[in-house]
């Protein structure tokens, strides 16, 4: 894999979760669904900034926790 197809595959994942997370927000969901967003957010920040791309795998964990909740809620 080229270095822009690395890059890409750890921004897209913190993209995706902050993307989420800001939505959440501004829907005021419920906090099942802020609080794995906003920890797959921040550690994706972390993530990006040390330079350990095994901590995306957490953060497509958390976003994922988070967005199944976002539709169980939203289904209800």
């Amino acid at each position: 894999m080229n270095v822009i197809g690395a890059k890409l595959a750890l921004y897209l994942p913190v993209l995706a979760a902050w993307i989420a997370f800001v939505g959440a927000v501004l829907n005021r969901a419920a906090m099942v669904v802020v609080v794995p967003l906003g920890a797959a957010s921040a550690l994706g920040v972390t993530a990006l900034i040390t330079g350990t791309s095994w901590l995306i795998v957490a953060v497509v964990a958390l976003w994922l926790w988070g967005v199944a909740w976002m539709v169980r809620g939203a289904r209800a």
